[in-house]
């Protein structure tokens, strides 16, 4: 509480009055209001919060729409989105791990070259794949329609020596810019390709995630719908 000092006599009421009007007015600044009255009669609402940790996967879906505009002026637009179904939701995709080696055991580092060996594989042994198409994301990940005949397959690839051609644009002396078309030739390699079994994932849970529905491997399913269009696309 604050405190006044006065100097000399008191005097007229004056400098008492201004302190006191300073003590009440630091009083309303360090105390709160007083709270409402609540009257007896009135009986406090509690709004029900879900707990969420109780909640199941499947009450939680993706926003769905509720159907076509039916106001407006009708427009055509051009997109690359389009649709996608799935005839066969019964059986199931088989997920393989990728990994590989020089011939001396060194893990390949070198970027891009791993769908180059996964199609020659492909076109090597075909027989030993059953004649199976596979979906390879370029990296660690394979996936098949159906099993390979074994959980685990080694293959030797051997790639033969590829010319590359890109382009060098390079200004001539009266200011003309030409292109020339330089090859870069890559030695032949031996590499080894593992391909081990890793999961197996269901095609029903494609068809959940198709029609807003999540389900325990919809996230899964709807990568390897992803690597198969990307793969598909690329061979166009």
């Amino acid at each position: 509480m604050p405190t006044c000092k006065l100097k000399g006599s008191i005097g007229p009421k004056r400098p008492l009055d201004s302190c006191t009007k300073r003590t009440k007015m630091a009083a309303s600044e360090e105390l709160p209001p007083p709270p409402h009255v609540i009257p007896a009669n009135v009986v406090p609402l509690q709004l029900a919060v879900p707990d969420t940790k109780k909640m199941s996967k499947s009450e939680r879906r993706p926003m769905t729409r509720r159907g076509t505009g039916s106001r407006g002026q009708r427009i055509q637009l051009f997109s690359n989105h389009f649709k996608v179904g799935i005839s066969n939701s019964t059986g199931h995709f088989f997920h393989y791990s990728v990994s590989l080696f020089y011939e001396d055991g060194r893990a390949v580092d070198a970027k891009g070259i791993g769908r180059t060996l996964l199609d020659k594989v492909h076109q090597t042994y075909d027989s030993a794949l059953a004649g199976k198409d596979f979906a390879y994301d370029g990296e660690k990940n394979l996936f098949t329609v159906g099993p390979l005949p074994r959980n685990k397959m080694e293959f030797t690839v051997l790639l033969d020596k590829v010319s590359s051609t890109r382009s060098n644009a390079h200004a001539t002396p009266d200011g003309v810019h030409e292109r020339k078309r330089m090859k870069r030739a890559f030695h032949s390699k031996t590499f080894k390709v593992e391909i081990s079994f890793a999961a197996k994932i269901t095609m029903q849970a494609i068809t959940a995630a198709l029609q807003g529905q999540e389900s325990k491997n919809s996230q899964e399913g709807l990568r390897v719908l992803d690597i198969i269009l990307r793969q598909h696309a690329a061979k166009q």
